[in-house]
Parts: C-alpha cells; sequence; structure tokens
C-alpha cells in the first residue's frame, strides 16, 4: 500500500512510539497521495535521517495533495512539529536554579529545581547578580556554545515568562524582556501568550500546555519553545545575536503558585 511505504519513510524520522501517530494518519494520506509508488521507493532507498531529506520529502508529498484540502497539509505540519521537538529532547540539559539570581520573593527548593512566588520576601542577602524589581531567577549554569534543551511544569501558573537571558543582563529596577535587553522569552499573561519580540507578537496556541519545552541552539542564533502537551512548535526566535554567555531564564509573577524545571529521563533515537 502507498500509505505503508509512506510511514516506513517518516519511520526512519521518529521513535517507535510515534508510529501509532503515523497510523492515524495513513486514511489521510491515502487519500490526498496521487505520487507514483516508484518515485517514493527511490526516495526511501535514498532516504537519509536529516532535516533536509525530510523537508524534501514533505515539500514533495504536499504538491501531491488537491489544494483544496487542508487535512493532509495539517497532519504533516504536526509530523514536523513532533519531529523538531523530539530532536530537541536529545539535547536534554539537567537543569538547576541559581538562587543567587533569585527575586527576593522567590523560594528556591533544596533541589534547585523549583521555585515558588512567596507572599512575602525572603530573607536573602542583597547582592549584586540578585534581581530586586523582576520575580524571575537564572539557572545556575550558562551556555556559549552547543545545543541544549529544558522542560519546565507551567500547569497552575497564569502569569509567567520562560527563555534565555544573556548573563550581562542588568539585575536592579525593572526589566524590559526583549532580544534587545538581553532577553529571548516567550509567556503568558492572563489568558494570552506572548513572545517577546519588540513589539511583543502574540502567541496561537492549540492547546492548554502544561509544560513547555526550551530549546537552545547556540551556534545557530536560535531559542524555540515547544508545548510539550501537544508536541507543537510554539514560537521561535532566530538571528540571535547572543555576544556571550546565556542563562535559563525563569520568571513566576503568579503568587503562591510554583514553577518546576522536569526531570527527564528518556532521550529520543532519530
Amino acid at each position: 500500500m502507498l500509505a505503508q511505504l509512506v510511514t516506513e519513510i517518516f519511520v526512519l524520522f521518529l521513535q517507535s512510539n510515534s508510529r501509532k501517530k503515523l497510523s492515524n494518519s495513513r486514511k489521510k494520506l491515502e487519500s490526498h497521495f496521487t505520487c507514483s509508488r516508484l518515485d517514493l521507493e527511490n526516495r526511501l532507498k535514498k532516504a537519509k535521517p536529516s532535516e533536509a531529506e525530510h523537508g524534501e520529502l514533505r515539500t514533495q508529498i504536499a504538491e501531491t495533495a488537491d489544494p483544496a484540502e487542508g487535512d493532509l497539509q495539517e497532519t504533516l505540519n504536526q509530523l514536523q512539529n513532533e519531529l523538531e521537538w523530539r530532536k530537541a529532547r536529545n539535547e536534554t540539559d539537567d537543569i538547576t536554579l541559581d538562587a543567587r539570581t533569585a527575586h527576593p520573593n522567590l523560594s528556591i527548593a533544596g533541589d534547585k529545581k523549583s521555585l515558588k512566588h512567596e507572599a512575602q520576601p525572603q530573607k536573602d542577602p542583597a547582592n549584586p547578580e540578585r534581581f530586586d524589581s523582576t520575580v524571575c531567577v537564572l539557572g545556575f549554569e550558562g551556555f556559549s556554545s552547543g545545543k541544549h534543551y529544558w522542560e519546565v511544569d507551567i500547569e497552575k501558573i497564569s502569569d509567567w515568562d520562560l527563555g534565555v537571558a544573556r548573563k550581562s543582563t542588568k539585575r536592579k529596577g525593572k526589566l524590559s524582556l526583549s532580544p534587545k535587553e538581553g532577553f529571548w522569552a516567550l509567556g503568558l499573561s492572563g489568558r494570552d501568550y506572548w513572545a517577546k519580540t519588540d513589539p511583543w507578537t502574540q502567541v496561537t496556541v492549540q492547546k492548554k500546555p502544561q509544560k513547555i519545552g526550551v530549546y537552545l541552539s547556540y551556534q545557530e542564533g536560535q531559542v524555540t519553545f515547544f508545548n510539550v502537551t501537544d508536541m507543537s512548535v510554539l514560537f521561535t526566535f532566530n538571528d540571535c545575536s547572543f555576544s556571550g554567555e546565556v542563562y535559563p531564564f525563569f520568571k513566576n509573577s503568579h503568587k503562591e503558585t510554583t514553577m518546576r524545571v522536569c526531570s527527564i529521563k528518556e532521550k529520543e533515537s532519530i
């Protein structure tokens, strides 16, 4: 069957636990594909598990669909998003929080994995590294190269921001979250999600996220945010000018709530 052949191509890119998703898409693929079996067989023989090859196959398949139908394109977009998320997860880091940078109203747990916004400020020593106005904290380890990924549980928080920040960002006074000020962040305020561009960009969310994945590719100058709940890409900052170390950034403006950096036990084999 044609759908089976196409499924085999995508399995080159996705781990076995994604086959159920692919199987559910087979009827859509069967009804829309008109490209020749021979062409796909040749592609299958030459296919390599790389983003470039996946993109080429995706374009070819999409071009064979009826332009009046959107179901196939939606399915392909979902597969592409899932691929990107699984590849990012292979770069998982064990992120901990740097209590020295935490705003006085943030209580950092002993394992350095969670932060609670307390109603009253903590009796923390004043130091030049600590944020004094914006209720935020940085990760303990900074990055000046490589690819890095972490996930954060924000399910019960209605006012938060996550991302990366330059080491040189100011710590005193009110912060303006934008790339110009050394922040690449995405957040929720009330019911609206925003990428902190200049000006802000509203982000459309199909399914309310319980966890957010943050992926940093330093050399590529890229920061991508994932909705872990449905494995979708929320927003990507491109052409970022990092110029020095950047640190994981966490902001929790919702009082009496706890934000937690998740432990990711398994990595995907792509």
